[in-house]
């Protein structure tokens, strides 16, 4: 169980998604009632961003800096750092996860399917990519998680992206507040991803 605790909660931006137990009791969706001057944006092949996030859990506020890319549709780059040093990356596609965590010099290359074992909703490439996206409609819905977005900002002369974020697991008493930069859209960027030899394979 610990080692699903470090793989889902890197595909959240650290320590959202994960569970031990499937939720019972059902919470609505929530998005802030922001005042956007340009629709989001949207219909783009490539997005990128740096950010920070602030994670806070029953033992206390860790903070970490991270870069995601995403190809629509394709693939999604995600890598987590601090203070310089590469913590957690993971690579997603329609069909596979790669996780490499270099802390604990462990990795998991696998389907979707032995982490929806554990989770009360599916856990898939829609989902990931909507979470950093911004896809409030694709995003679960009634399992105990609240997902906010707001300070949209435009990217150009007809669409807008937010910049801050707000993931809350409401059971555990889990929130992440990040704030992103350094928007491009349709600019490609790194999605590749290299397991060590020595690193030991984590199995669900």
């Amino acid at each position: 169980m610990k080692n699903l605790f470090h793989i889902v909660s890197l595909f959240a931006v650290a320590f959202l998604l994960c569970g031990s137990m499937k939720a019972q009791d059902a919470d609505s969706l929530a998005v802030p009632a922001d005042t956007v001057v340009l629709p989001m944006a949207s219909g783009y092949d490539w997005i990128t961003y740096r950010g920070k996030a602030d994670i806070t859990d029953t033992g206390g506020t860790r903070t970490c800096n991270f870069y995601m890319v995403n190809r629509t549709d394709s693939i999604l780059y995600l890598n987590i750092h601090a203070f310089s040093v590469e913590i957690m990356r993971a690579v997603f596609t329609p069909d596979s996860v790669k996780y490499v965590n270099k802390l604990t010099q462990q990795y998991f290359c696998d389907t979707y399917a032995p982490i929806n074992k554990y989770l009360s909703f599916d856990f898939d490439f829609q989902t990931v990519q909507a979470l950093f996206n911004g896809e409030t409609e694709k995003l679960p819905q009634g399992k105990k998680l609240s997902f906010e977005y707001s300070a949209f900002t435009p990217v150009d002369s007809t669409s807008s992206f937010f910049t801050e974020f707000v993931f809350k697991e409401l059971n555990r008493v889990m929130e992440i507040n990040g704030k992103i930069k350094v928007i491009r859209l349709n600019v490609p960027g790194v999605t590749s991803i290299k397991i060590p030899e020595k690193f030991e394979r984590i199995t669900l």
